[in-house]
């Protein structure tokens, strides 16, 4: 209980003094990522994610361990960890609804789920949690996880596309 709460104190901590940095258009993206709670899980692949909105607009977050809140020296990506990773950048147009997930390494990793939370002066909090439940793996061909859930005009973006609208 003690790790989260001091976990907690300090995404507070880094969110106040990289607001202090931030302009208007700059947002707060908090990014939990959950490893599988199975055997060989792990990894020490470098993640990097791609954040979509339903604009196609993308925000990338290379190399997440760059973003870890428990430091470099810290073993991210453990099975059955959630890790949490937080970053400043250029607010998307809307709320996350996609994500793309790329393992650049030749470890294999099981990604159990992603949560995205976004927060922003002046704007809504927005959050969106994605159920993965796969792996990735280089040598197996699938070193990229597509989780596309966004929806225009009450249509699934996936779907439409596919239609050609």
């Amino acid at each position: 209980m003690k790790i989260k709460h001091l976990i907690f104190n300090h995404l507070i901590l880094y969110s106040l003094i990289v607001h202090t940095n931030a302009n208007a258009s700059d947002c707060i993206y908090n990014i939990y990522v959950q490893t599988g709670n199975i055997p060989y899980a792990a990894t020490t692949s470098n993640i990097t994610v791609f954040l979509n909105d339903a604009t196609k607009a993308e925000l990338p977050v290379v190399n997440l361990r760059n973003w870890g809140l428990m430091g470099s020296t810290y073993h991210y990506f453990r099975p059955g960890e959630v890790d949490l990773f937080s970053m400043k950048g250029q607010c998307l147009r809307a709320s996350v609804c996609g994500l793309t997930i790329v393992l650049d390494g030749y470890d294999s990793w099981y990604c159990e789920g992603i949560e995205i939370i976004v927060v922003g002066f002046g704007k809504s909090c927005s959050q969106k949690h994605f159920v993965v439940k796969k792996w990735l793996d280089v040598n197996a061909g699938t070193a990229v996880i597509i989780q596309d859930e966004c929806v225009v005009d009450n249509v699934p973006r996936s779907i439409s596309l596919r239609n050609g609208y």
